[in-house]
């Protein structure tokens, strides 16, 4: 399906309404830049100011996401300082926060409106097929830390929840066109309006051509993007006590990538090539209730389909959720409590890379919340106690305690530090299910070196198998935080130190002793039938939770706006990952090491319709196999009528062809070298 540009260009132009918003008022002071009067929801579940949070927070406001010229959310996120994004090619991404980011992060819990993309098989979200409109985003709230408390397992390092605009914000028509070097075309419309004087509504459509990388690590790149999205919003405010929302979408992706498998009889990992076709379809609803001046209830319910074929690998996701929420206040005390339930529905076919074990297509999950916020010292000292229990089908019920003391040392400096327990649940694979990996050579494992070279040189089938005795990995963290605003400048300072129980790691059981029938053949100088009975062989690799890790580190970030027309953010992150093994295993996630991140972003008004947004990023980090690289992606905007605005992007300026991920041992992974990209967009909004 190509996209006719001659009728979106006359779309573009047909006469229609006033504008909604003059595409060249984006003023932003440092209170927002700060997130000092941005009222966020994902930390306490509750609006609350953002500089008032006792947590490592940090908002990416709609304002930034518009001027950088980003197009897609993993991009977006690459101007959150302190969190790791590393891009594999032209269509995927390892991203994750206080770790050591995969292609699969089963640590970061990502959510759009509260709705949950956490798959429980792989533990995986696909950012590829996250297809959420840029324009229709009114802030991404970024928790570096735990968020098990609020969200439930799977939320030990970090939380990202994307929060898009009431439809009422979004009312006109939209539409916008890019092309560039890496895309072919990307074209977004949208329309939105009034449903009587009770509620509004919004619907859009998204397509995309995007081009294969210019060059692959041992295959020809074979990473375009193919893309179609249809939504819809609708908002309803019926009376004051009152409102609700519906929300869908449906996405279909067609990826082509490069891939690394088992996939004959040598038993090693080989690249080929293939592609992915994915369809993702999501629908929301919430009701609110404003039950008095101190309390108020929430009722939210969503479905989530992902299915997904692409070559010898097919699967079939689908969740259903359920929350219910009270916050009510009594005096110096506001008081949460909620309920959750969630169901899944995984279908996924034997292929020659995994198999599974059986007996879990189905998986349910269910629990509970309390949280109390006491003022202790009117305008000075709250103290927050909170504990969430919930039950899964693997590991049973599972607690997630959490205490946080916040002070506010002046009206413009805030102090807090807390103590949470986090969880992660392992994946099906992890539990259930056994993969095909990259053979272990007979010289290698095997006790004796024969001096035969097909015996030896030979690659013996090897297995890592999921274990349903593997225990949930428990984080038990200690951060502090200081924020400062201060005229023109501010300051947000965080340090963390996380101990982890039952870390998943891998052993190995090399079994010597089925070698011996085989060395038996060999003395006897029965060579074929030696080799016979070595390809009936197999090394196992066997998950265990019984590691421990030591992550440790710190972010800072440092906001100036001295007039106007200009501001500023400079930002220094650093984590180290240190894990602690029992004998005969070795990490299954990462592995010791150190990173740093130095991260400075900038926003000019040259003039009075011309803008320029640069976000630079230095990555120091030996958890990638990658040397470390500086990137810089620069913007400019000129809203050269109300209406209408164009901008030049230009991406991965100053790191040349470089590669970001280079993991090469996991399978089904297979990187390409990033170029720089130049892109041109025109946008109109009416």
């Amino acid at each position: 399906m190509k996209i006719d540009t001659r009728l979106l260009l006359m779309m573009l132009v047909s006469p229609l309404a006033i504008a909604e918003e003059p595409l060249s008022d984006l003023d932003l002071d440092l209170d927002s830049l700060m997130a000092m009067d941005v009222q966020v929801t994902s930390a306490m579940k509750r609006a609350q100011s953002a500089f008032d949070t006792a947590s490592s927070i940090y908002v990416l406001t709609k304002e930034q996401i518009t001027r950088s010229g980003a197009t897609s959310i993993p991009e977006a996120l690459k101007m959150v300082p302190g969190l790791a994004v590393r891009q594999l090619d032209n269509n995927q991404w390892a991203i994750t926060s206080r770790g050591v980011a995969s292609r699969f992060s089963a640590k970061l819990l990502v959510m759009i409106d509260g709705q949950s993309f956490y798959t429980p098989k792989f533990a995986a979200v696909y950012w590829e097929t996250l297809d959420v409109p840029l324009y229709d985003i009114e802030r991404i709230e970024v928790i570096r830390g735990q968020g098990g408390l609020l969200w439930g397992s799977n939320a030990s390092n970090g939380v990202i929840n994307i929060i898009t605009k009431n439809s009422i914000d979004t009312r006109g028509v939209y539409a916008d066109l890019s092309s560039g070097t890496q895309i072919n075309h990307d074209a977004n419309l949208r329309y939105g309006g009034d449903l009587g004087n009770q509620g509004s509504f919004r619907v859009y459509g998204h397509v995309k051509d995007g081009d294969e990388s210019d060059k692959g690590i041992s295959l020809e790149p074979t990473d375009y993007t193919e893309q179609y999205s249809l939504g819809a919003r609708f908002d309803f405010t019926p009376n004051d006590e009152w409102s609700g929302l519906i929300q869908g979408n449906i996405t279909e992706s067609t990826l082509g990538q490069n891939f690394r498998g088992v996939i004959d009889e040598t038993n090693r990992n080989i690249s080929f090539s293939g592609h992915l076709d994915r369809t993702d379809s999501r629908i929301m609803a919430r009701i609110e209730n404003r039950i008095s001046d101190d309390a108020n209830q929430m009722l939210q319910t969503s479905w989530l389909k992902q299915s997904g074929s692409q070559t010898f690998l097919q699967e079939d996701f689908s969740s259903f959720d359920i929350d219910y929420q009270m916050n009510f206040l009594y005096g110096d005390l506001k008081f949460d409590w909620g309920l959750n339930y969630r169901y899944n529905d995984i279908s996924f076919a034997e292929s020659s890379f995994v198999r599974s074990d059986g007996g879990y297509n189905t998986l349910e999950q269910y629990g509970a919340l309390v949280q109390a916020q006491y003022t202790i010292i009117d305008n000075e000292l709250d103290i927050i106690l909170g504990a969430k229990v919930e039950h899964n089908d693997l590991t049973g019920w599972e607690n997630q305690p959490l205490a946080r003391l916040v002070w506010k040392l002046q009206p413009n400096q805030v102090l807090w530090t807390s103590i949470s327990k986090s969880v992660r649940v392992p994946s099906l694979i992890e539990f259930n299910d056994d993969f095909t990996i990259d053979g272990q050579r007979v010289e290698e494992v095997s006790p004796i070196t024969t001096g035969i070279n097909m015996i030896d040189t030979y690659y013996i089938r090897t297995y890592l198998n999921g274990n349903n005795k593997v225990k949930s990995e428990e984080s038990v963290s200690y951060e502090l935080g200081y924020r400062l605003s201060q005229g023109d400048w501010g300051v947000d300072v965080s340090v963390y130190h996380t101990e982890v129980s039952d870390v998943l790691a891998v052993e190995v059981n090399a079994n010597s002793e089925q070698f011996l029938p085989i060395f038996a053949l060999l003395q006897q100088g029965e060579i074929e039938l030696a080799m016979q009975s070595l390809t009936s062989t197999s090394i196992n690799f066997d998950l265990v939770s019984n590691a421990e890790l030591d992550t440790n580190g710190g972010d800072i970030v440092i906001s100036w706006q001295p007039t106007d027309t200009f501001s500023a953010e400079l930002g220094y992150s650093y984590n180290t990952f240190d894990y602690d093994l029992a004998e005969n295993t070795f990490e299954a996630i990462g592995y010791d090491s150190t990173s740093r991140q130095f991260f400075a972003k900038t926003d000019i008004q040259l003039f009075e319709d011309h803008r320029l947004f640069a976000s630079l990023r230095v990555e120091n980090s030996n958890a990638y196999d990658t040397n470390n690289y500086t990137v810089l992606d620069l913007t400019w905007q000129w809203a050269f009528h109300p209406n209408w605005s164009v901008a030049v992007m230009g991406k991965n300026l100053f790191a040349g062809s470089h590669i970001e991920y280079s993991n090469n041992g996991e399978t089904f992974t297979l990187p390409n070298y990033i170029d720089e990209s130049m892109t041109f967009k025109l946008t109109a909004k009416f």
